[in-house]
């Protein structure tokens, strides 16, 4: 043992001494002195000197000790020692004065009374000494010496009886008192160990907590906590003293763990651990650590070894930062971080989850209709704003256990089931009930500071009538979207099996146009244009024609909605451009040509470069192409600058079937424009009535294209009476079956020749319808 262990071993023994020795000195005095003063012998002042000594001197030295236990033993110790020492031989002397003087005075049966009394003295002195060998054989030997000189004050044969048993009694109690002393030696270096292997595992903890945002906990077989590191305190918000001694169960506790159910839930789990000797790992929980809510996680593993008592040890972590992250990302991938509603992946798994309940369930799709319009026109983050404020018009109209998402761009999911709904009994309260959803969009929406109306498009299904699974169901209610859509739009419809067979035949449709572009399948025929005043040719207008190897010839009204909707109409309408530009290079000079274009075509990228580069390829002059867009197309304005670009170019721009759409004539003048077809709806009924509604309009039409220095077209012409009507009228140029049926681009010279004496005005149109 160093020095330094038996400095503190020493220091441990005084402050057990401190704790001990005025007690049992208090007692021993009281006794003594109530023995002395009841002694039934004539005493004289010894009587009452001696108890008085003994109370003195007690109550001094308890003194002195109380205080000493109070504040700790003195660095030196050597004080401590000292009245020790003094006490134990003022005490010893005291017991030994007492045998001394009282013996040769006293009956045989008070002598009986006072060695008694004195050999229980020894004892109990000898208890509050045994940490210091020494003292207690000085404490042994003048007691003991004391009563053997009172024995021997009379000699007789019984004195050396009782001499020589008190020598023996002495001897077994300093060799008892030995026995004790080591091992309460043993248990207080035991003590002291104990102690540096905590302060060390203490210190290790919190150097390996100072680079750590992690901290480690320790507890004994009872799960109380026997090493607490700063960190940990830091944690908990206590003092490490407040802590220590503490179960586990009771922290955690005493700082909210247990304040909700899940707390409470993994609060059993760490006893059931506790209990059954099993590790644990990431155990969530919530606290409360000065007033601020934080999430912990713990792990913990029973300690390994022989011994049965090794206790827990584990590691604890604040993660509230990784909590509250973890959350957002899982409400993220719930929610639609725009409008706030479910997204795709959450819809789905709430409407698989009614599904599989058996319940009855309705599913609607919604579209908001001209959406696109708004992000050309006003910008994305308008459209963002829309989509916004119709999440919230659908929440404001949403009922209990109705759901709704957001499945992508304009589109809207809204579903309930008939167990939410039991007044939902027939067709006609399903399609009130969605249009209760509609009417929540006849408000205005407030956008850019003016007032926007938004319409929107519904189609809807339900299983198990319509489909028996999800994927199905989500097909039908698109299905019925579509057809929404295509009867006007701000309509409304339910599903039913004829949209299926559509949808197959569209699907199929799609097949076989991918395998007509490639087996090159698509050709034009080309309808002459003439001039209304001379009958001199001036124009054909070319028609796409599909050569189906089983259906034979297709028309564009059964394929192009078709090729617009999946993207072909762009590889397609280029196709038709190259040979109508390469056709007319063999026509005669002032013979122009013109390609009607769909709006995919001119929202595909770098659209004005390709038309660009197809004039140059073919060698044709940009004054004899015109490009022909449909009404119903630019009547949104979103592809003004597009065609004002073509425009710059010397490509003419016409307007086909106008009078079907709703042009105004501010839209007209808005548009680069130079000739305005006017629609064979117009036309056909000039026949029977020409002095009805339709020849007004026709007069007001080419009137209003006159003032706005437009060219006119008529289409459909096929009778004479039809033609000196439209001349009457004021029309340039005349095209139908009366100037020529579509022909293709072989028979044209031919077709050229057969007309009155060559050309002086001549000219081409091609189209895609």
């Amino acid at each position: 043992m160093s020095d330094y262990d038996r400095h503190r071993l020493l220091n441990r023994r005084l402050w057990f001494t401190a704790r001990i020795l005025p007690w049992a000195f208090l007692i021993a005095a009281l006794a003594l002195s109530t023995i002395v003063v009841l002694l039934p012998a004539d005493t004289g002042v010894f009587r009452w000197v001696w108890p008085s000594v003994v109370a003195v001197s007690s109550v001094a030295f308890s003194l002195y000790w109380l205080w000493r236990s109070q504040f700790g033993v003195s660095e030196s110790q050597t004080t401590e020692l000292v009245v020790l020492t003094i006490q134990v031989i003022v005490w010893g002397g005291l017991l030994a004065c007492l045998a001394l003087v009282l013996f040769p005075i006293l009956d045989p049966g008070s002598e009986l009374v006072l060695i008694s009394t004195l050999m229980g003295g020894i004892a109990v002195g000898v208890f509050p000494t045994l940490m210091f060998r020494g003292f207690t054989l000085i404490w042994i030997g003048l007691v003991g010496l004391g009563l053997a000189g009172g024995l021997w004050t009379e000699p007789a044969p019984s004195r050396y009886v009782l001499i020589g048993v008190l020598a023996i009694y002495l001897v077994s109690l300093y060799s008892g008192t030995l026995l004790l002393a080591n091992l309460f030696d043993k248990r207080l270096y035991a003590e002291l160990v104990a102690e540096d292997e905590r302060d060390l595992v203490e210190l290790l903890l919190n150097d390996l907590e100072d680079g750590a945002q992690d901290w480690l906990w320790e507890t004994d077989s009872r799960g109380v906590a026997s090493t607490v590191s700063y960190r940990f305190a830091e944690q908990v918000g206590l003092p490490a003293a407040q802590i220590r001694g503490r179960t586990m169960h009771e922290i955690l506790i005493g700082i909210g763990a247990s304040r909700t159910g899940a707390g409470r839930e993994s609060l059993a789990l760490l006893a059931a651990n506790f209990e059954a000797g099993t590790a644990f790992r990431d155990l969530t929980l919530q606290v409360v650590v000065r007033g601020d809510t934080r999430w912990w996680s713990m792990s913990g593993h029973p300690g390994s070894g022989e011994r049965l008592d090794y206790g827990w040890r584990g590691i604890g972590s604040d993660i509230t930062h990784s909590y509250h992250q973890r959350q957002n990302i899982l409400r993220l991938a719930e929610v639609d971080s725009l409008t706030g509603l479910r997204n795709r992946y959450s819809f789905n798994a709430q409407l698989s989850s009614r599904l599989r309940d058996g319940r009855r369930v309705w599913l609607a799709i919604l579209d908001l209709d001209n959406f696109k319009s708004i992000n050309d026109r006003l910008g994305h983050h308008v459209g963002d704003d829309v989509l916004r404020d119709v999440a919230s018009r659908l929440r404001s109209v949403l009922r209990s256990n109705e759901i709704c998402g957001r499945l992508g761009g304009d589109e809207f999911a809204i579903a309930f089931d008939d167990i939410a709904f039991d007044d939902i009994g027939n067709a006609d309260e399903v399609q009130e009930r969605f249009q209760t959803i509609l009417d929540a969009f006849e408000r205005p929406f407030s956008l850019v500071g003016n007032q926007i109306r938004i319409r929107a498009s519904l189609g809807y299904g339900s299983t198990p009538d319509d489909a028996d699974s999800l994927e199905d169901l989500v097909i039908v209610a698109d299905l019925a979207l579509y057809h929404a859509k295509e009867s006007g739009r701000n309509q409304i419809r339910a599903f039913d099996a004829s949209l299926r067979d559509r949808a197959t035949g569209r699907a199929r449709a799609l097949l076989d146009l991918r395998r007509a572009l490639i087996d090159e399948e698509f050709e034009l025929v080309y309808q002459p244009q003439v001039s209304a005043a001379t009958g001199v040719v001036v124009g054909f207008e070319a028609l796409l024609r599909w050569n189906h190897p089983t259906s034979g010839l297709v028309s564009p009204g059964d394929f192009i909605s078709v090729a617009e909707e999946t993207g072909l109409i762009v590889p397609i309408g280029a196709g038709v451009l190259r040979a109508a530009c390469t056709a007319a290079t063999t026509w005669p000079e002032d013979i122009r040509v013109a390609v009607n274009v769909s709006q995919v075509q001119l929202r595909s990228s770098r659209y004005v470069e390709s038309v660009r580069r197809t004039l140059n390829e073919v060698n044709l002059d940009p004054s004899r192409l015109e490009i022909e867009v449909t009404e119903s197309l630019v009547i949104d304005d979103a592809d003004r600058d597009v065609l004002v670009q073509l425009s710059a170019l010397g490509i003419a721009i016409a307007m086909d079937d106008f009078g079907t759409g709703f042009s105004s004539v501010a839209s007209l003048a808005r548009l680069p424009l130079d000739r305005l077809k006017i629609d064979r709806a117009f036309v056909a009924p000039l026949d029977a009535d020409p002095s009805n509604s339709r020849f007004a309009v026709l007069r007001a039409v080419i009137a209003i294209a006159k003032s706005l220095g437009l060219d006119t077209v008529a289409e459909g012409v096929e009778t004479e009476r039809q033609r000196a009507i439209v001349i009457e009228c004021g029309c340039e140029v005349i095209q139908g079956y009366l100037e020529g049926v579509p022909i293709r681009a072989a028979e044209i010279p031919d077709y050229l020749n057969r007309r009155l004496g060559g050309s002086s005005r001549r000219g081409a149109a091609a189209t895609t319808e």
